[in-house]
């Protein structure tokens, strides 16, 4: 009797938490997708470090679902390819090193994107941040593959305060310009700060936002990412550098970084509170991949307790911080396994719609909003195929095996000596509870408690329960892997790859059959048309139906010829747009194809 009144009794809370998000269409719930660049899994308050204040993020995964086996991709540019796409990168040519600016490649044009599919169900879609996954053709940008607007940055990263991105190929070849656009137009004369007017152009957009449909609002801030090597670490200005307490000055200037992007989602979560639409609106937080503590493009982040940085196989490049939260969601900490890929069915499900066709993301929505566990058993974690470097990495269950060469690769442990504090670090709980968004909830009845507090801190820490060490960590090579229980050793530090050799062999079969429904990403294609140089040292698309149209001289793209050039680009982005609206609401498709015109 008792089962079959839970029963009864979740399948009532199921039913009134989906109809209070996604019943109907003037219920949608707003969606407002919130991605770091680079942070460690060490460098938030909530996973028990008390080195780096995180209030803001804190408060809000307070209240959030805690994905604590989530998965992401190892790099930036797959990272995200799996986020808009659902399938794994590996699929597409997306996978392995992340796109140079100067590089002819981006997501197949063949692929529809997660906002074209929320556009199709009456969202309006607005891209506030980084883009990196295509930026040589127009077609390859992002109002061109379902976004009504872009403020940001189209490659990978730039300067905090000049915006300028400085390339260096493989030869030595230098290439350096603007990156920062508002849709089609250069931002020669913004001075902000990069987290800050990111910040301020998604609080904008919040305000002033059409209030008739729901809103996906995706911002993808290239905080804490390293700047250009001439100056990798930009805390804001205009106000002293703090964070007095941590002993490595690199380390404090990061944690400066860090602080202005949990400033910044304080003053989203603060805005949509104010444009009162907050109650319906579904936040999600996560770091593109772990990072890269030491090596190329190192910002001084910390993945400990994990193995590894940003491009490895190894946890510390996939495992990050991530999670959910909804007014209608019970705060819990989910330990089940989820991918990046599962975000785009997730979130359609949420707005109302569905997936038809075949994706590698599975939808949580359900499990998310019963609180029941997430319904991922696999995850392909790596593939890559280029460079000196070729290794795959699967987890199933409770197992994972990496199989290939990562000689010379960051495969060891990074950031000890980065989390010494020279003095204590501010008490935790006053911080969290003085945030904006800890404010925000009082106002809404919500209110912390410190002992419950540190009980989600404690629950959400990485132990490693398996105290047998290896004398010397495992790398594996092209015919004997490394297996680990990654549940019960976190670390990948004790490889059972003789002790269960049975389940080492079944879990390669399985990769190795991934492995070879890859996609190549073929020979490296940089193009020197993409020199800014030729743009006014403006980072440009420079190949239009197929051809390179970059000038032989360094010239400003003022002369005729350029004119009917950018209006070519400017149709097809309007063609690659329309063929986006694909909704069988005859009303809405229209409304869809009257925004690609207009």
């Amino acid at each position: 009797m008792w089962s079959d009144s839970k029963l009864i009794w979740r399948k009532w809370l199921f039913l009134a938490l989906v109809a209070s998000v996604s019943a109907s269409y003037y219920s949608q719930p707003n969606i407002v997708f919130i991605m770091a660049d680079d942070m460690g899994w060490n460098d938030v308050g909530y996973h028990g470090s008390d080195q780096i204040p995180t209030p803001n993020i804190d408060a809000l995964a307070m209240q959030s679902v805690i994905l604590q086996q989530y998965y992401s991709e190892a790099i930036c540019t797959p990272a995200r390819s799996a986020l808009l796409t659902g399938k794994y990168p590996m699929r597409l040519g997306m996978q392995g090193f992340p796109l140079y600016n100067s590089e002819d490649r981006g997501i197949p044009l063949s692929e529809r994107l997660l906002p074209s599919y929320l556009k199709a169900l009456g969202y309006s879609t607005h891209l506030v941040g980084k883009w990196h996954v295509g930026m040589s053709r127009p077609e390859f940008l992002p109002t061109a593959r379902g976004y009504d607007d872009h403020y940001g940055m189209r490659g990978g990263f730039v300067d905090y305060y000049t915006y300028n991105k400085v390339e260096t190929w493989p030869n030595g070849r230098l290439m350096h310009g603007l990156d920062l656009f508002d849709n089609d137009i250069p931002q020669v004369n913004e001075d902000r700060y990069a987290v800050d007017l990111l910040t301020e152009r998604a609080i904008n957009i919040i305000h002033s936002r059409n209030t008739s449909c729901p809103m996906f609002l995706h911002v993808t801030h290239t905080a804490p990412h390293a700047g250009n090597t001439g100056g990798p670490l930009q805390p804001p200005l205009y106000r002293p550098v703090g964070h007095r307490h941590i002993a490595h000055s690199d380390r404090r200037l990061y944690a400066e970084l860090v602080a202005a992007l949990d400033h910044s989602v304080g003053r989203i979560v603060e805005a949509l509170y104010e444009a009162q639409i907050l109650h319906n609106t579904i936040i999600v937080f996560m770091s593109d991949n772990g990072a890269p503590t030491v090596g190329d493009l190192n910002n001084w982040g910390v993945n400990l307790p994990f193995r590894g940085r940003k491009e490895t196989p190894w946890e510390g490049a996939v495992r990050v911080p991530a999670f959910i939260w909804h007014a209608g969601f019970k705060p819990r900490i989910c330990d089940s396994l989820m991918h990046i890929t599962d975000w785009l069915p997730t979130l359609i499900r949420a707005a109302g719609g569905s997936i038809t066709h075949e994706i590698d993301g599975i939808n949580q929505w359900d499990s998310l909003v019963l609180g029941s566990e997430l319904k991922r058993k696999e995850v392909l974690i790596a593939i890559e195929d280029g460079g000196n470097n070729v290794y795959g990495a699967y987890r199933a269950g409770d197992y994972k095996i990496i199989l290939g060469n990562v000689t010379g690769m960051r495969n060891d442990y990074y950031g000890e000596d980065f989390m010494i504090n020279k003095e204590p670090p501010p008490p935790y709980f006053p911080v969290l509870t003085s945030s904006y968004v800890a404010a925000v909830f009082q106002r809404m009845g919500i209110y912390f408690d410190p002992v419950q507090v540190q009980a989600t801190r404690d629950a959400a820490m990485i132990r490693q329960k398996d105290k047998e060490r290896d004398a010397t960590l495992c790398l594996p090579t092209a015919t004997r892997g490394c297996l680990f229980n990654v549940r019960q050793d976190p670390m990948e530090s004790h490889d059972l790859w003789d002790r269960a050799n049975n389940i080492a062999k079944l879990l390669e079969r399985r990769l190795r059959m991934l492995w070879g429904m890859q996609m190549r990403r073929g020979p490296l294609a940089l193009g020197e048309g993409a020199d800014p140089a030729n743009f006014g040292y403006t980072w440009e698309p420079w190949i239009y139906n197929g051809t390179d149209i970059s000038p032989q001289q360094t010239t400003t793209p003022s002369s005729q010829s350029n004119k009917q050039q950018q209006k070519a680009a400017v149709n097809a982005r309007t063609k690659t747009k329309a063929d986006n609206c694909d909704c069988g609401d005859n009303f809405r498709n229209f409304v869809c194809l009257f925004r690609c015109i207009f």
